[in-house]
């Protein structure tokens, strides 16, 4: 009898010994295991970690939204609380990758509407440069936007780019006599995503 434990002592101790060295491996490499940041979806857009902040975030609707469509619509909004004085020039930078993958804007077809959604009352314009060599859009207005006015800028027959990807279209205003312009906000616009509006 005494024989049967000498033989089972050591087996079973090897066991336990195994079973504890294989849980402090489990616990360690679960301890180095990077988290990966979360994607949290909004209604004006998608925040990844390290994105815009809420606060400048601003909204948006997509229109005929596929890869390449040459239809596709933007309606950027502003909301009235971001503008503390009148606008007399809008300045719209955007990363280059969306013309590295054919996306294209038609001037004639960018406007300005007063009010919320997809506008409500257009305000003159009176011209809109595109410079794609240095990624911007200048729209001059002939009548200013008011302070405290919720706006959109409305781009029509806008070429998308070939495929999907997540472009920060960046907004900054001028004011006549203005010696800079002021950031307004960003738009996180999810390009030729197939869905549409956030």
């Amino acid at each position: 009898m005494s024989a049967k434990r000498s033989i089972l002592r050591p087996w079973s101790g090897r066991l336990l010994s195994g079973f504890f060295l294989s849980g402090v491996a489990l616990t360690t490499t679960l301890s180095v295991i990077p988290v990966q940041p979360s994607i949290a979806q909004t209604n004006q857009g998608v925040t990844i970690f390290g994105g815009v902040g809420s606060e400048y975030r601003l909204g948006y609707t997509l229109r005929n939204n596929q890869p390449r469509s040459t239809r596709a619509e933007y309606y950027l909004r502003v909301q009235g609380n971001r503008i503390d004085s009148a606008i007399s020039h809008l300045r719209i930078s955007y990363p280059e990758a969306f013309t590295n993958r054919r996306g294209s804007f038609n001037t004639d077809e960018i406007k300005v509407y007063r009010g919320r959604g997809s506008g409500d009352r257009e305000i003159p314009v009176e011209d809109v440069v595109w410079t794609p060599e240095s990624g911007q859009i200048d729209i001059y207005m002939t009548e200013d936007i008011p302070a405290d006015t919720s706006f959109v800028v409305v781009m029509k027959a806008v070429r998308n780019p070939d495929r999907y990807g997540m472009h920060r279209f960046n907004l900054q205003g001028e004011g006549r006599g203005d010696v800079l312009p002021r950031y307004l906000g960003t738009w996180e616009l999810m390009v030729a995503e197939d869905m549409g509006s956030r």
